[in-house]
C-alpha cells in the first residue's frame, strides 16, 4: 500500500504543479520503493512523461512487458536446469505464485478506486511483483548453476 500511495502522491503533486517530495523527480520517488531489477529505461520514460498520464501508462506498460519477459526467460532457464522432484516443485510453486498474483490482483482492484491514478498504481504494483519474482528465480538459477 505504501508503494502505491507514494506513487499516487508523486503523480498528484506533479499534476497540480507542486514539487514532488523535496524536489525529487517522479522516478526518484518510485525508485525508493522499487525492487532491484526495474530498468533504467523505465525511470527515464517516467521522467519524460511528466504529468501526462497517457505517457505514464505507456511507460508502465512497456516495463510490465519487460519484467514479464524477464520472469518467463528466467523461469524457463531454471526449469531447464532442474530434474525430478526439484523440477516438479518449481512448476507447482510457479502455479501457486500465479494463483496468488491473480487473487491478490483481484483484492487490490477492490481496494483501489476507478480513477486513472488508481489504475497506474495497480499496474506499478503488478510490475514490482513481477520484478521481485524474477529476482527470486534469478537467485534460484544461480544456485542451480552451482549444482
Amino acid at each position: 500500500m505504501k508503494t502505491a500511495r507514494t506513487l499516487t502522491t508523486a503523480f498528484v503533486l506533479l499534476t497540480y504543479g507542486a514539487i514532488a517530495i523535496a524536489a525529487d523527480s517522479t522516478s526518484q520517488v518510485i525508485r525508493r520503493e522499487a525492487p532491484k531489477g526495474i530498468t533504467t529505461t523505465f525511470y527515464t520514460c517516467i521522467d519524460k512523461a511528466g504529468s501526462d498520464t497517457i505517457a505514464i501508462g505507456a511507460c508502465l506498460s512497456t516495463e510490465k512487458t519487460t519484467q514479464d519477459a524477464r520472469l518467463n526467460t528466467t523461469y524457463k532457464a531454471l526449469l531447464g536446469k532442474l530434474h525430478g522432484k526439484a523440477k516438479d516443485q518449481l512448476i507447482s510453486a510457479e502455479r501457486a505464485w500465479l494463483k496468488f498474483q491473480n487473487e491478490d490482483g483481484t483484492f487490490q482492484n477492490l481496494l483501489y478506486g476507478d480513477e486513472i491514478i488508481d489504475n497506474l498504481d495497480l499496474t506499478q504494483n503488478e510490475i514490482f511483483s513481477l520484478c521481485r519474482r524474477a529476482n527470486e528465480l534469478d537467485r534460484y538459477l544461480s544456485l542451480a548453476n552451482g549444482l
